[in-house]
């Protein structure tokens, strides 16, 4: 699954059929609403894991990054969703600051990272929903 692959979402119960027109797209289902809200939201822990694997994905040590960084990705970690680019900016003292070490420690904007983290949330939940199957995998 790339980046740029899309990924369909379907709310519905596990009795009502579906139909995906493209048989590669990875399909998440969810039986209510109210699951989807649980999984959207997601856990510090799933968060905090698909951090480290988008850190991972980088081959990025995060010990060697600034500070600043660390301070970032320490915070991104303990959300319980992924935020938006402007949310993480919102905790930074100066933007100015921000960018430049980000851009030093991590060679990547930081809304593709977060993009990246989004995707390594998503593979998280894939493995994790009970209804798993082999087309969606």
């Amino acid at each position: 699954m790339s980046k740029d692959q899309p990924q369909v979402v379907v709310i519905a119960p596990e009795d009502v059929p579906i139909h995906i027109r493209k048989p590669d797209v990875p399909v998440l289902r969810f039986a209510s609403s109210h699951e989807f809200e649980k999984w959207r939201k997601g856990s510090c822990a799933r968060v905090e894991a698909a951090v480290r694997a988008a850190l991972d994905d980088l081959s990025i040590d995060i010990t060697a990054c600034s500070p600043r960084t660390q301070e970032v990705l320490a915070r991104l970690k303990e959300r319980e969703s992924v935020p938006s680019v402007k949310e993480m900016l919102a905790t930074c003292s100066s933007r100015r600051s921000f960018y430049r070490s980000w851009t030093d420690d991590i060679g990547e904007a930081p809304a593709a990272f977060l993009d990246r983290v989004r995707l390594a949330h998503l593979r998280a939940a894939q493995l994790g929903t009970p209804y798993d199957s082999d087309a969606v995998r």
